[in-house]
C-alpha cells in the first residue's frame, strides 16, 4: 500500500484516433462473427483506431498537450514522464522518451510494463517515486495503447474488442484548488497462469478469454476491496469507480460484486473499445472532465485494473477543494 504523501493528481488529458471500426467492419471481416453478437455478448459498438501510418506517439503527446492546457503548465517545467504501456509501436526506446523528447527532453523518462494494469502501476510508481525523490515536483504519468497492432483478425478470441488511445495524469507536489488526493493504492499478482495471456515475438495477442475474465473479476474485487478497507470505506461510499475497459457485461458485474450502481461508473468502452492499460485512464480523464463540476470535496473516486500476468492494481483518490 502507498499512502497519500506528496503527490496531488492536478489535471489528466485524453486522445482517441478518429478512424472508427464498427461492428459491422468486424462482421465482415474476422470469421465466426456474427451480426449482433458483439453488441450482445460484449457490448461493444465501435473503437477507435489508429492507421498504419499514424503513430502511437503523437497520439500520447496530444493527451499530454490536453493535461498539460488543463493545468496550465509548460511542458519544460515537467520533470518525468512515466510511460504505462505494453502494445507499443517500438521496444526501443522507452515510449516515454520518445513523448518526452517531443515536449519536455530533459525529463526523466521510462516506461512501466504491467499489460493492460500499466496504467495504474504507472501511476503508483510516480507518486511512490515523487515521495521519495523531492526533486520530482512535476510528473506527467502517460498510457499510450495500441492493441490493433497486435491483434490477430483471423480470431475472433483475440480481435473484436480493441481499440487504441492515450491518456495522461498530471502529478503535483503542491496541492491546487479542485484536485485529487492519492489515498492510496494496491497491486497485486497472481502468475501461475502467465502464459494465459502472450504475444510472442514477431506474433500476435492470444489468450484465454474465460480464465482472463475470471482473473479480471477475482483480482479487481480484491484489490478494490483492500484500497477501500484500509480507507475504512467500501464500494457504496465512492462517488465514482472506473473500472478496466474490457467489456460492459465484466464492468456491470464488478460493479454489483464493488456495490457500486452503474450510474456511478465511468466508462467509454461501448465507443472505444478495450484500450489496453489506456481504457482506465481514458475513462476516468472523461469522467473527471464531465463531472468536475458536480465534485464535493470529500468525495472519493476508485480505479481498478488487471492486465496479463496476471497484475490487479487499485488506486483510491479523494477530491479537495
Amino acid at each position: 500500500m502507498v499512502h497519500s504523501s506528496g503527490a496531488w493528481m492536478v489535471a489528466s488529458g485524453h486522445a482517441h484516433p478518429t478512424t472508427v471500426l464498427s461492428n459491422a467492419d468486424l462482421v465482415a471481416r474476422v470469421p465466426g462473427v456474427e451480426e449482433g453478437w458483439i453488441d450482445r455478448v460484449l457490448g461493444i459498438a465501435t473503437r477507435r483506431v489508429l492507421l498504419p501510418s499514424e503513430s502511437l506517439v503523437e497520439l500520447a503527446v496530444t493527451a499530454l498537450d490536453d493535461a498539460l492546457e488543463r493545468a496550465g503548465w509548460e511542458s519544460e517545467s515537467v520533470d518525468a514522464v512515466i510511460c504505462g504501456t505494453s502494445f507499443v509501436d517500438d521496444l526501443l526506446p522507452a515510449t516515454a522518451s520518445l513523448i518526452s523528447a517531443a515536449r519536455c527532453a530533459g525529463a526523466v523518462a521510462f516506461d512501466v510494463h504491467a499489460a493492460c494494469a500499466s496504467s495504474l502501476y504507472a501511476l503508483t510508481v510516480a507518486h511512490a517515486l515523487m515521495v521519495t525523490d523531492d526533486r520530482l515536483d512535476r510528473v506527467a504519468v502517460c498510457t499510450a495503447e495500441r492493441p490493433t497492432g497486435w491483434a490477430d483478425y483471423e480470431d475472433r478470441e483475440s480481435s473484436i474488442f480493441w481499440g487504441d488511445s492515450a491518456a495522461c495524469i498530471l502529478l503535483a507536489r503542491e496541492q491546487i484548488s479542485g484536485s485529487f488526493e492519492l489515498v492510496g493504492s494496491r497491486l497485486i499478482n497472481d502468475n501461475e497462469f502467465a502464459s494465459k495471456v502472450r504475444v510472442r515475438p514477431g506474433g500476435t495477442f492470444h489468450h484465454d478469454g474465460r480464465y482472463s475474465y475470471q482473473q479480471v473479476m477475482k483480482l479487481s474485487e480484491q484489490c478494490a476491496d483492500e484500497v477501500l478497507g484500509e480507507a475504512g470505506l467500501t464500494g457504496a461510499d465512492v462517488r465514482a469507480f472506473v473500472g478496466h475497459q474490457s467489456n460492459l457485461r465484466l464492468l456491470a458485474d464488478l460493479g454489483d460484486r464493488l456495490c457500486v450502481p452503474w450510474e456511478r461508473q465511468w466508462h467509454n468502452v461501448e465507443w472505444a473499445g478495450n484500450q489496453g492499460a489506456a481504457g482506465v485512464a481514458t475513462a476516468f480523464s472523461a469522467g473527471w472532465a464531465a463531472n468536475r463540476d458536480a465534485l464535493v470535496d470529500g468525495d472519493h473516486v476508485l480505479l481498478a485494473a488487471v492486465g496479463g500476468g496476471y497484475s490487479g492494481s487499485a488506486t483510491l483518490l479523494r477530491w479537495r477543494e
